[in-house]
């Protein structure tokens, strides 16, 4: 015969259960709020990263007037070329890294549009990585065809112009897709965290 104190637990036991799984439960929002902070942490830093990307684009796209001024000083031109290149190289790897911030962050338990957003973020991450990486590999090409004339040369860089370009337009096609949907979102589920962060702050000074 189970004793009174196992009796008890038979019937204390599937009420501690139907509590833990009720919708709502304390315990598994404050995992859900965890989730959805640190899903915001990774895409505020890929955020950061994608600024950084964006000046240093900036700063490449520059190079091109100042070696279209340098004209034929070849010695400035292989300077601002190899400047140029070490942009580029540094952005795409940049973007390598805040498009696995994004994925890292939708892999998290977070709300089903969050997801969508996120992965539309580290597609677009991805392919600008590679516009980047082929503008750096056009303008090496631009500075051989400028030193080894030729159409050995020429034809590798109307090859890289191609292949840019192309990916431009993909580029272009992401970031209009993921703007959208964070239009469509807003700040929500940013805001929600931050409430979230206020409720625990309260609950624990009263």
């Amino acid at each position: 015969m189970p004793t009174q104190k196992i009796r008890k637990l038979v019937y204390i036991l599937p009420l501690i259960v139907l509590f833990l799984l009720t919708p709502g439960c304390k315990y598994f929002t404050k995992t859900e709020d965890t989730q959805l902070k640190d899903a915001n942490k990774l895409a505020n830093e890929a955020d950061a990263l994608a600024t950084k990307i964006d000046d240093a684009y900036k700063q490449a796209a520059q190079k091109d007037d100042e070696i279209n001024a340098a004209k034929k000083d070849k010695a400035r031109i292989k300077k601002l070329s190899d400047e140029q290149v070490t942009l580029y190289d540094q952005a795409a790897a940049d973007a390598r890294q805040a498009a696995e911030k994004y994925d890292q962050a939708s892999k998290l338990k977070v709300d089903a549009k969050y997801v969508e957003y996120l992965n539309l973020r580290a597609q677009y991450m991805r392919k600008h990585g590679a516009h980047l990486a082929a503008l750096k590999d056009l303008a090496a090409a631009r500075l051989e065809a400028a030193n080894k004339p030729g159409k050995a040369s020429r034809d590798k860089q109307t090859e890289a112009k191609q292949r840019a370009e192309r990916l431009r337009k993909e580029v272009d096609d992401l970031k209009a897709q993921a703007d959208k949907l964070q239009k469509e979102i807003g700040d929500k589920f940013k805001t929600d965290n931050a409430n979230a962060n206020a409720n625990a702050n309260a609950n624990a000074k009263s």
